[in-house]
């Protein structure tokens, strides 16, 4: 082709080979939009221009084009086209039948504001847009935060977003420029600075897949009234019907970014504009007269918790951790407490959670400079950073940071395969606090997020203590068996293979009696957490093929949008959502009634998460129908365990199946538990009868199975066992036995096999050898060489973090030279006289070669984190109260508990372990507290915790407790008591000024939960026998009274 315009680009000439219908000498038909365009293969400008011939081959062509975009009954528009140098004839697609668009309240031209609220017609077109362009004078954060959800799921979707706003009067609210900026993706936002030039464009413009698309241009600018219910004309343009006007609606948007008043919208730009901007009076600016968005405060029980948070650090405390059930509100519990940090790290595994931590921050610090380090957003500058913890653990991007690049670390509750990293990153660090969230206390999950706040329970509200406060609604819970059949599907690394486990659920037959459970004990807003994209895909066409109002939810392509899809089912325009496991976190539907689980769940925690997107309270529901499937494979355990808060092992099973079966465990107020009889037998199908002395290795198997991995020994010792007493050749001998040393540390372990084994057994009368050792682990020289200088800072370091620690030192932690001159003179020399480590000039370092220090270095810091955990432990020191302090000011400075504390202890009454320690001066701590002896250096006490019935406890029966008289008490001491040292002598009474209380209580449960103990009164010392355990004889002051001898087993 040739023309008068050769040296400009023709979009006819230049057509791709893919847009060519048909084409011959001198016609060519191409695809145009959602139609078509016919034009001559000549380019020439004017019909008149062309030969008789080229528009008698034009005219004839008409008819088979329209052919190709009409059916019956319909027309295809045909239009001449003289305006864009190559002459042509757009034949436009028939017009809809007369009818809304899809997901439009009608599809009127023009939109008329108050009950015809804009903000219905933007949502639909949001979410067929693959590309938003938005030009609007004024930008109010009440109108931002209307469609902020259905902005971040165009985002979410790979689609992009152009926004051009002004400050024209400083309407412009700066809150609301920082929410909008807290989008993340494929965003351009620009201001247009009016200083000498109005700015008063309203206009939206939407791409959709194929190039259509829709224009809303009229009287709202971006602000709640604008949207909802004020009187705002706007007129709506769909492309298919004639594209001129989004075309010239685009070309001036175009025009408009190009001006030198437009400007790229950034944290420095919003911090100038907000401090020269005088807030406008709407008689003057026009402006819609909105009230201020309220600040959040904090609720009852978050209060609760930042007062406990002032008390722990009070106490020297640099970690804690907070235990919030789902609905509490943990997000805003951390921002809170953080709000005077200057600089924050937020550390999550789930880029929702790290999306609903920015709402949380942004709502509390809303002149606070956020960004993302996840992902393609690296702003390792911001005031509050989010990181995902894929990224940040990366050693390129976390040697980024210097070590005190933050005040304040929060990490949020993550599983047992994240721990190592999450490690990696706390090390790193050295912020003035480290908060750890969780909705479980429980470890069973493995993540040992209270490991990592240096084992500081700080506060506890779970999901029943929620309930009974009336702070969450009630649950029916519903156990249904699972035709399933697990024992096929492949398990692997602590999880079942997705695209099996697929297969096997997203059946007709599972589906329907899905659906029939649903009808039968469901109510009329559900979420249901699906296996995959294809499972939760299939749940919804049958859902829709039986009649429901169902979507399906998730990453994939075919998923209806989020926002919306909650929106309508909040609205009652939906009955189901189907989601895989984007709705863990951030779903705000109070009136969600039923949670649908048809997924088994590897982690109580996302369990947790599951079933308390439905605990929020609401005036539309009275309690929240939640309906589990349970099938033949011990991972469904993890659901009951959790359910009834139960400790690690099999015999805790067990009991609480008897107890649940024979209706002994009382739930929360309102709250019920069913199982069908069938669910019931699979239960107990699962549950291992472990022979006796198993107990360990039964735990063990059960761990592993369920995580993909084993436990440390850490967690082990958490679980009621001892690492060290495994009936193998130590610890690690153990995990040889059971086969899982990797290679590599099987090999380090049969190199260092000598030293792995001191640092396992060695006699610790204080923490400093292991202080050292885990010094030089976290600067990465064990093996290697390490300054003295660091090595001090670092054990510092330790201290600081850990009032515990800090006590354990004989000198201040913070006076660097004297905690040289100590590690020097107690560590230092010792090791060094060994044959693993020396002493150089300025430094100290290991004798033995570097080669295997990756698989060296992790087995040596097991071993050395659960002596010191075990240290600490045994130690049994909550704090040193100071000089003068009163039990009663002591007990007022504690960490709130969840009950309140009697004043005064009376004989044979019941106490909880958290109101025992307040009647001591003790702050309670389950790293502490969690023992059988609790030693009080403050109060000079020694507080015997026994169980009797030891066939209740996780652990086996390894002491033999019992009376020998209504006065007499037989009982036996932790192997690692001997009689000279300090426990010994508190027992025997030698050592002056401590007294020893005694509290009992049968079984481990109650209903379910923790049993009380019963207070037997101050004991004396009235003999004993025997070493390795000591068997002790103690005198009560008061007999037992004769209502508890049957329990206790008292004779006589």
């Amino acid at each position: 082709m040739s023309g008068e315009e050769d040296d400009l680009p023709c979009p006819l000439c230049d057509a791709a080979a893919s847009a060519i219908v048909e084409c011959d000498a001198e016609v060519i038909l191409i695809r145009h939009g959602a139609g078509l365009a016919l034009a001559p293969r000549r380019h020439v400008a004017r019909w008149r221009e062309l030969s008789a011939a080229e528009q008698a081959a034009l005219a004839a062509s008409i008819g088979p084009a329209q052919a190709l975009l009409e059916t019956a009954g319909t027309t295809a528009r045909v239009t001449l086209v003289e305006t864009c140098g190559h002459v042509h004839l757009r034949l436009d697609p028939p017009l809809a039948a007369p009818g809304p668009l899809p997901g439009m309240p009608h599809d009127l031209p023009l939109i008329s504001g108050g009950e015809d609220a804009l903000h219905a017609h933007l949502r639909p077109l949001i979410d067929r847009a693959r590309a938003v362009d938005l030009s609007v004078s004024f930008l109010m954060t009440s109108g931002v935060r209307l469609v902020l959800p259905h902005l971040r799921d165009l985002l979410d979707r790979g689609g992009t977003l152009r926004l051009l706003t002004g400050d024209y009067l400083g309407v412009t609210e700066p809150a609301a420029l920082r929410l909008i900026s807290d989008l993340e993706g494929a965003r351009r936002l620009h201001v247009f600075q009016a200083a000498q030039i109005p700015f008063h464009p309203k206009a939206w413009m939407f791409t959709f897949a194929g190039d259509g698309g829709a224009l809303i241009v009229g009287s709202s600018n971006l602000s709640r009234s604008a949207l909802t219910d004020g009187i705002e004309w706007n007129l709506r343009h769909v492309d298919p019907v004639n594209p001129a006007p989004l075309l010239a609606a685009r070309a001036a948007f175009e025009a408009l970014l190009a001006r030198p008043e437009v400007t790229e919208l950034t944290p420095a730009w919003i911090d100038a504009y907000e401090a020269r901007r005088i807030a406008p009076q709407p008689t003057a600016s026009g402006a819609p007269i909105e009230a201020p968005e309220t600040a959040p405060t904090p609720l009852e029980v978050q209060a609760e918790a930042l007062a406990a948070l002032r008390a722990t650090r009070a106490k020297g405390y640099g970690a804690g951790l907070v235990v919030l059930a789902t609905g509490l509100g943990k997000t805003f519990l951390a921002a809170f407490d953080s709000a005077d940090a200057a600089r924050v790290l937020f550390v999550a595994h789930r880029e929702e959670i790290l999306t609903q931590a920015m709402a949380a921050f942004r709502a509390v610090r809303p002149r606070a400079r956020l960004g993302r380090y996840s992902g393609e957003e690296k702003d390792a500058e911001a005031d509050i950073v989010f990181a995902s913890v894929q990224t940040l653990a990366r050693n390129a991007h976390l040697t980024r940071f210097d070590p005190r690049a933050f005040d304040y670390i929060v990490v949020d509750e993550f599983h047992h395969a994240a721990a190592a990293t999450y490690r990696r990153i706390i090390d790193h660090f050295q912020p003035g606090f480290l908060l750890g969230l969780t909705a479980t206390p429980d470890r069973s999950d493995g993540g040992d997020l209270l490991g990592l706040c240096e084992e500081n329970l700080v506060y506890e509200c779970d999901l029943w203590s929620g309930i009974d406060r009336g702070l969450l609604a009630p649950f029916h819970y519903f156990g249904v068996p699972d035709p399933v059949e697990y024992s096929q599907i492949p398990w692997r690394s602590g999880r079942f293979d997705e695209a099996a486990l697929t297969e096997a659920v997203a059946t007709q037959a599972r589906a329907e009696n899905a659906l029939e459970q649903l009808a039968k004990r469901g109510g009329k807003k559900t979420i249901g957490f699906c296996v995959s994209r294809r499972h939760a895909d299939f749940m919804a066409d049958f859902a829709q093929a039986r009649g429901l109002r169902a979507v399906a939810v998730h990453s994939g392509d075919t998923s209806a949008p989020r926002a919306s899809a909650l929106k309508a089912l909040e609205d009652g325009d939906l009955d189901i959502v189907f989601a895989v496991d984007m709705f863990n976190e951030g779903v705000d539907v109070p009136s969600i009634d039923t949670v649908l689980m048809l997924r088994p769940t590897e982690s109580p925690v996302i369990w947790l998460q599951q079933l308390g997107r439905g605990l929020r309270r609401s005036a539309e529901k009275t309690h929240l129908a939640v309906i589990d499937y349970i099938g033949n494979h011990r991972i469904f355990l993890t659901k009951f365990r959790t359910l009834l808060k139960l400790g690690a092992g099999d015999g805790a099973l067990r009991l609480a199946l008897e107890r649940l079966t024979d209706k002994l465990i009382q739930f929360p107020v309102g709250c019920e538990v069913t199982y069908d009889l069938q669910a019931l037998d699979i239960l107990r199908s699962l549950i291992r009868q472990p022979r006796d002395g198993e107990e360990l290795a039964a735990f063990y198997r059960d761990f592993r199975e369920r995580h993909g991995t084993r436990p440390t020994a850490s967690e082990v010792q958490h679980a009621g066992f001892n690492p060290g007493r495994t009936g193998h050749a130590g610890w690690l001998g153990f995990v040889a036995d059971m086969g899982d040393l990797s290679d590599a540390q099987r090999t380090a372990w049969t190199a260092h096999r000598a030293l792995l084994d001191e640092i396992e057994t060695t006699r610790m009368t204080r923490s400093y050898k292991m202080l050292v050792l885990r010094a030089m682990i976290e600067a990465g020289t064990f093996p290697g060489r390490i300054a003295l200088t660091d090595l001090v800072e670092r054990v510092a370091r330790l201290a600081r973090r850990n009032p515990q620690i800090k006590a354990d030192l004989s000198v201040d932690s913070d006076d660097a030279p004297r905690l040289r001159a100590l590690l020097m003179q107690q560590p230092l020399k010792i090791l060094a006289e060994t044959d693993w480590f020396q002493l150089g000039p300025g430094t100290f370092e290991t004798t033995f070669a570097e080669g295997e220090n990756a698989a060296l270095a992790a087995l040596a810091s097991e071993l050395v984190d659960w002596r010191l955990l075990r240290y600490l432990q045994a130690r049994d020191v909550t704090y040193d109260m100071p000089e003068g302090t009163g039990l009663a000011e002591a007990a007022e400075d504690a960490a709130p508990a969840p009950i309140a504390p009697a004043t005064g202890l009376s004989l044979w009454q019941e106490y909880q372990r958290d109101q025992i320690a307040p009647q001591f001066g003790a702050v309670f701590n389950t790293g502490s507290w969690n023992a059988g002896i609790v030693v009080l250096k403050g109060a000079r006490a020694m507080i015997l915790l026994v169980t009797m019935d030891k066939g209740s406890m996780s652990v086996g029966s390894h002491y033999a407790d019992q009376f020998a008289s209504p006065t007499r008490f037989v009982w036996q001491t932790q192997t690692s008591t001997h009689r000279d040292d300090m426990r010994g002598r508190i027992i025997s009474g030698v050592e002056p000024g401590w007294t020893v209380h005694l509290f009992l209580r049968k079984s481990k449960l109650r209903d379910g939960r923790a049993a009380p103990f019963r207070y037997a009164g101050p004991v004396q010392f009235a003999g004993w026998q025997g070493d390795a355990p000591i068997t002790v004889q103690w005198d009560i002051a008061e007999p037992v009274p004769p209502q508890l001898r049957e329990l206790y087993g008292v004779q006589g």
